[in-house]
């Protein structure tokens, strides 16, 4: 047997080597972003809004989305590399340290928050000019990130919720903002939370001796009550997570909500995280939307424009794309700081 094996051994290397690579590089990832144009996804489709279930919409207003692959394998990286309207970017922050279903996890959990903050914004704006319109919301402090010397990583979930914080003496901190100032003397706290499964619990965390901190990213959100909310509406599953849809969602379901139709026979679509007083803010991928919207001829493509205050401006980088691949933005590119400002564009058109 071993000299048949010595025999064969390299006929055997000559095959087992090749395929050990090549599966090397269909399987292994490497810390790299690699970034596609998409496709569009009508509101409707996701949210649908119990009201005016007679009105004509004539156009659509949908999201913009693209496909990005966080740590690709090999074969993706070179794949991509040779793939037109596709970015490379090396990973950098949290998405090194997170698992790909950790991002996942956030991404889905902005998705969610995206949602809420358009409901609230629309029905808000609505209820202005009609009082059958209510919106309820509840504040709630929810864990959106983690550190990696946080105490009990794996208890404490993207999404749970914050209920309080208590001290040695049985003082109580239920408020982001007082967390700092009292949590100066001990190096250790007992921190409540409540799980997707609406159950308390409660963990002891501790300062990391490099950093002072507890390694935990606390933001307050304002989710909706949809028990006390008229009118009625319901969402659709979907795989497409980030907040960045949140400008079109809101425009969409202020449109179900109103008698006029804002889309004047029109295909737009757009991108632009929302928050509660109406701001549109930054978002990623500005070339692969573009070249999205465009591919889908689209007839009014919505960017944010942040002022002056701002470091970065996403629609100044839309024009330098339209100008690379010869797309004329005028009159298709749409910038706007404010939902109140794309209300207004859709309103002036005749």
């Amino acid at each position: 047997m071993n000299e048949l094996f010595k025999h064969y051994k390299n006929y055997i290397l000559l095959l087992v080597i090749p395929y050990l690579m090549i599966m090397f590089i269909l399987v292994y990832p490497i810390d790299f972003n690699l970034q596609s144009p998409g496709g569009l996804t009508e509101v409707e489709n996701l949210i649908e809004v119990d009201y005016n279930n007679d009105k004509s919409i004539e156009g659509t207003i949908s999201t913009t989305y693209i496909i990005s692959l966080k740590r690709p394998t090999y074969f993706q990286f070179m794949l991509g590399t040779f793939t037109d309207y596709s970015t490379i970017s090396v990973l950098t922050g949290s998405n090194l340290t997170y698992t790909n279903e950790e991002i996942a996890t956030i991404s889905y959990l902005d998705k969610a928050i995206s949602v809420d903050a358009s409901v609230i914004v629309a029905y808000q704006l609505a209820a202005d000019s009609n009082s059958d319109i209510v919106i309820d919301y509840v504040a709630k402090t929810m864990v959106y990130g983690k550190a990696e010397y946080l105490d009990h990583y794996e208890d404490i979930a993207f999404g749970d919720q914050f209920v309080k914080l208590i001290g040695d003496n049985d003082y109580e901190v239920t408020e982001i903002a007082e967390i700092a100032a009292n949590t100066v003397l001990e190096e250790s706290y007992d921190w409540v939370f409540i799980n997707e499964d609406d159950e308390q619990y409660t963990v002891s965390l501790s300062k990391d001796e490099e950093y002072g901190l507890f390694g935990i990213t606390l933001k307050t959100y304002y989710i909706v009550d949809k028990e006390t909310t008229y009118p009625s509406y319901t969402e659709s599953n979907s795989n497409i997570g980030g907040p960045s849809g949140g400008l079109l969602q809101t425009l969409s379901i202020y449109n179900m909500l109103v008698t006029d139709d804002l889309t004047h026979g029109l295909k737009i679509a757009g991108t632009g995280t929302i928050t509660y007083d109406g701001t549109v803010g930054y978002i990623g991928g500005v070339e692969q939307k573009i070249i999205t919207a465009y591919l889908n001829k689209v007839d009014l493509f919505f960017m944010p424009s942040l002022d002056e205050n701002y470091y970065y401006d996403n629609y100044q980088e839309a024009l330098r794309v339209c100008e690379e691949y010869g797309i004329e933005p005028d009159g298709w590119l749409i910038p706007v700081g404010t939902f109140a400002e794309a209300l207004d564009y859709l309103e002036g058109l005749n």
